[in-house]
């Protein structure tokens, strides 16, 4: 081989040695600004930074529009009860002709489980039907139900005992009171020849809405499951007297997907949580017992500080970030899913915990916390996010608010389906081993500039 060939074989050689000693770097890694190009001197760092974990909580959930009735009572850890019942407007009967001599028989309702559930899914619960004293609509300038939203019932009209079976989906067909099904009759007799309107106002009255809630006599909780509020239907049932009998059935189902909505609500049994009456209220990790947590449905979400982030900035030296990998340790069997979720999503938050602008990554790519399972250590499971443009770009402000940080959002965003619960260990966590921090690889230039 020839010397100059050698020589500049070796010269590749040490180039890649050099390059495997440096941390890894992501896109963004060396988009340093106009301050570094008189740089001759630098130190390399890796470094555990700590952050802090809190709770808030919005004040209120969308929950119309879901498609799934959740009904029940269930405990949670450190949070407390958990309560659930679904309200939906209901049609008119599909006819509102009643032949001569047709004969009333009965009226039912009808529902499907979808398999979810929460808490004990071997206790069987008891399903209460009630009539709406109130019509089940929008008010000016609404478009949608949120969680706080309450009507007024009327009396039971029909019980049932449900014994679920879990990962199936039975479907459930139960009797109501009769005397109900009689007013139906009685207002398709009287009405059926009145104009829309006023049927339509005469109905509201009868039945301005149903609420699917459950009979909680012992006041334990037991366990919460879904329904699919497509497949509510309450049909009332009747025949004609001829030489053969004709069974006839008018069917009452969901007006509207958007006038179906869960009413949600906890109490929080005297714990730190139980303050969080307003957005901009937050419980602390070392106030909550060293952790935070992510509840769907009921709002509560969080959110992570870093309060010691403005030490990698001093008088002399100025701090680029190479890599910053956020690492968040969920609390084992918190979750109440047979998997941990694949992926949370972060989104930047102010000091009132309004949302801003989700994180990208190099300003194109949005940054999403996937889930990472330890081969080594099965105990070892944690969430991962590259942060590391996000960090460069708070670093590089004339001004850092320690008030500021990240939120954790589930896969969907901010309009929860079901109702997932979440614990998250935070820096403070005993076990050293899995608290949340970020792992931080930097460089401290020196500034000729300064």
């Amino acid at each position: 081989m020839p010397r100059k060939t050698a020589y500049i074989y070796k010269g590749i050689i040490a180039i890649l040695a050099i390059g495997l000693m440096l941390p890894s770097c992501s896109d963004e890694d060396f988009t340093m600004n106009s301050g570094f190009i008189h740089s001759n001197t630098y130190a390399e760092y890796t470094n555990q930074i700590p952050i802090e974990l809190s709770t808030f909580k919005l004040d209120s959930v969308l929950t119309s529009g879901q498609n799934r009735v959740w009904v029940g009572h269930v405990r949670k850890p450190v949070l407390g009860d958990m309560y659930s019942e679904s309200l939906l407007r209901m049609s008119e009967p599909s006819s509102y002709k009643w032949i001569n001599k047709e004969k009333f028989d009965s009226i039912t309702i009808v529902l499907r489980h979808t398999g979810e559930y929460e808490g004990d899914t071997m206790r069987p619960i008891t399903i209460d039907v009630k009539r709406l004293a109130q019509p089940l609509r929008f008010a000016e300038n609404e478009s949608s139900f949120y969680n706080v939203r309450t009507f007024r019932d009327s009396t039971s009209i029909g019980k049932f005992r449900f014994v679920p079976r879990p990962h199936s989906r039975p479907r459930v067909r139960f009797r109501l009171n009769n005397d109900f099904g009689q007013e139906l009759v009685d207002f398709i007799k009287t009405y059926d020849n009145q104009g829309a309107d006023v049927r339509q106002r005469r109905y509201e009255r009868l039945l301005g809405g149903i609420k699917i809630t459950y009979d909680d006599e012992k006041g334990e909780p037991e366990n919460m499951l879904a329904f699919r509020a497509d497949s509510v239907k309450i049909t009332l049932h009747s025949h004609l007297p001829l030489m053969e009998n004709v069974d006839i059935e008018r069917v009452i189902t969901l007006t509207n997907s958007q006038l179906q909505y869960n009413r949600v609500w906890n109490e929080n049994m005297d714990t730190p949580y139980d303050r969080l009456d307003a957005r901009y209220k937050q419980v602390r990790e070392g106030e909550g017992g060293r952790h935070s947590i992510m509840y769907e449905g009921l709002g509560y979400y969080t959110r992570i500080n870093f309060p010691s982030l403005d030490q990698l900035i001093n008088q002399n030296y100025y701090s680029h970030v190479v890599k910053a990998i956020l690492k968040i340790y969920p609390e084992r069997d918190s979750y109440d899913k047979h998997n941990f979720p694949n992926t949370f999503y972060l989104t930047e938050i102010n000091r009132g915990n309004v949302m801003q602008t989700p994180l990208y990554r190099n300003g194109n790519y949005l940054v999403a916390a996937t889930l990472v399972n330890n081969i080594y250590d099965e105990n070892e499971v944690y969430y991962s996010a590259d942060i590391t443009y996000y960090i460069n770009t708070v670093l590089s402000r004339e001004y850092i608010d320690p008030s500021d940080g990240i939120v954790l959002t589930w896969g969907n965003g901010m309009s929860p389906t079901n109702y997932n619960f979440m614990l998250f260990n935070g820096h403070s966590y005993p076990k050293s081993r899995y608290r949340s921090e970020i792992e931080i690889y930097y460089y401290n230039f020196d500034r000729e500039d300064r």
